[in-house]
């Protein structure tokens, strides 16, 4: 897909007048990836599915809010052909959905009357002018592989496999799946449906890519499909579903663009990301509701570090009790038990000289998003003074340069408490280093870096020391 495209899919994702409909764009740093991501809402599961959408004219599939598996596979073909998968309860769509499905030129209804009801079709034959089919089986499995049998012709490259019995390892495959113009097949842990296995000898695919580990797709089902390819059947999975999707996204996307992420742990607002995902050609990446995996941090950046220029795009679906504000700023999931922390960024913005920004880095291998940074001069030291009014105990932080940074900047990082010197360390790339502080009475907390006069060239562009999630408790 073309950049324009891209871009221009982008910006069909606007505020709509439906109520309670909220589509929310955080500030970006000047980093190769933008630090927050933007949000995308309704007031429903089915409002969202609307908020998901790119252009409305071409193929809109509707399939049930209620449950998740017609929701996975119709993602990988909407996503391939450009289309959109808006969400119905069984018996009426809603009226978001109904404002916008009218403009499509074909409609495929996923799933039998026992998913999306007689009325809801009823609805579309006597509102809409479109292409009107319904594509249905007998259960899941079944639904599934007749509409690949719909869209996909036999000698396909490749067939994404998942579980039918849970959505997260699905979800990521659709977004895949439709990157590769690949069906995506749901099968039983411990079992290859009957169906599964007759739209596999039909498509006669190149190869077959298995999602999910063997707690989710057994090793006995993955030998069964291999005599259904010449190649071996590969598998892609983590230790949950979170490292799955990461795992997923490093085999499909060498680089990306755009990249999605939704809720591992609910699957509506979910379920219309995998087309949306697809249509941008990027990953759909999975997080908690409070914190994003430094796993899924690292592969954002992985990713994406080849658009420095382009002004790379993130984009997450669901409300504040799906996404919160924390996972919104891509704050690394800690330990259960961990002493709860209160981020510089979050104090009264600090004073002093330096040029500061709230900004990220990845510094040692790991992933640092709730951090500060200042623009180092060295002629000079730069220098900002936080006010803790001596109501905390501890001061915390890795301290460095961007592991990936060029310029040769190395630099000193100092700490002080009401102007004592508690702390000093030398840093450069790939070698930071961590602080952490006794602050007990402390009322102003004071972070001085000085670099030497050569340290950094003339040329540099990124001259930044990054004070990594730096942190007061």
């Amino acid at each position: 897909m073309s950049v324009s495209r891209r871009r221009r899919l982008r910006r069909a994702l606007t505020v709509l007048t439906a109520a309670g409909a909220v589509s929310t764009v955080l500030a970006a740093s000047a980093s190769a990836t933008p630090l927050r991501f933007s949000v995308a809402y309704g007031a429903d599961r089915y409002t969202t599915s609307v908020m998901a959408e790119g252009d409305p004219t071409g193929t809109a599939f509707i399939v049930t809010g209620e449950k998740f598996p017609d929701g996975l596979t119709a993602g990988a073909v909407a996503g391939m052909l450009g289309g959109n998968v808006y969400l119905t309860p069984k018996r009426q769509l809603t009226q978001e959905v109904r404002e916008r499905v009218v403009y499509a030129e074909r409609i495929v209804v996923v799933g039998s009357e026992g998913a999306v009801g007689l009325d809801v079709m009823t609805w579309l034959q006597q509102n809409t002018r479109a292409q009107l089919e319904r594509v249905e089986g007998l259960d899941r499995y079944d639904t599934a592989a007749k509409l690949s049998a719909r869209f996909y012709q036999p000698g396909v490259e490749r067939v994404v496999v998942a579980t039918g019995e849970d959505f997260p390892d699905a979800l990521a495959g659709s977004a895949a799946a439709a990157h590769a113009d690949s069906p995506v097949l749901l099968v039983r842990r411990d079992a290859l449906p009957t169906e599964t296995a007759a739209e596999l000898a039909r498509l006669r695919p190149q190869a077959i890519t298995v999602v999910g580990g063997e707690g989710k797709v057994s090793e006995a089902v993955r030998q069964e499909l291999q005599r259904f390819t010449a190649a071996p059947v590969d598998r892609l999975h983590g230790a949950d579903r979170y490292e799955t999707a990461v795992a997923v996204s490093r085999s499909f996307f060498p680089s990306a663009e755009d990249v999605t992420v939704v809720s591992g742990e609910k699957f509506p607002d979910a379920l219309p990301a995998g087309a949306y995902a697809g249509r941008l050609d990027g990953p759909l990446l999975l997080a908690h509701a409070t914190c994003v995996p430094e796993t899924v941090n690292l592969e954002i950046e992985r990713v994406q570090l080849p658009f420095e220029q382009a002004q790379p795009a993130l984009q997450a679906f669901g409300g504040p009790s799906t996404v919160s504000e924390a996972a919104l700023k891509r704050t690394n999931c800690q330990p259960p038990g961990s002493p709860r922390w209160t981020y510089l960024e979050d104090l009264p913005a600090p004073v002093g000289g330096a040029k500061w920004t709230v900004s990220h880095a990845t510094m040692g291998g790991h992933f640092y998003p709730r951090s500060v940074a200042y623009d180092t001069d060295p002629r000079n030291s730069e220098y900002r003074t936080w006010k803790l009014g001596s109501a905390f105990s501890s001061f915390s932080m890795v301290a460095g340069v961007a592991d990936l940074n060029t310029t040769g900047l190395t630099s000193t990082v100092e700490v002080y408490g009401d102007e004592k010197l508690l702390a000093s360390r030398r840093v450069s790339p790939g070698q930071p280093a961590r602080f952490d502080l006794d602050v007990r009475g402390v009322d102003n907390l004071k972070i001085v870096t000085t670099t030497p006069a050569g340290a950094v060239p003339g040329t540099a562009t990124d001259n930044h020391v990054h004070l990594g999630d730096a942190a007061v408790r």
